[in-house]
C-alpha cells in the first residue's frame, strides 16, 4: 500500500502534521512513548500503529539513502 509523505495526519498527543514528519518523529521518540505512537488519517487505513509506522520509516529510508 502506497502512501502519500505529505498527506496531513495526527500523531497522538504530538498534533497535526506531514505524515513524512509524523513517522519522523514517532521514530525519534524514547522507546515506552514510541510503542504506544498511533497516527490517525483520513485513508484507509485510518490508524497506522507503531508497527506500521516502523515499516514506512524503512522503506522511506531505503529511498533516502544515496546509490553512489
Amino acid at each position: 500500500m502506497a502512501f502519500d509523505p505529505e498527506e496531513l495526519v495526527i500523531l497522538t498527543d504530538h498534533g497535526t502534521m506531514k505524515l513524512r514528519s509524523a513517522v519522523s518523529r514517532a521514530m525519534t521518540m524514547p522507546p515506552k512513548e514510541r510503542k504506544r505512537a498511533t497516527i490517525v488519517r483520513e485513508g484507509d487505513p485510518a490508524i497506522l500503529s507503531f508497527e506500521q509506522i516502523k515499516s514506512l520509516a524503512a522503506q522511506w529510508h531505503e529511498r533516502l539513502v544515496p546509490i553512489d
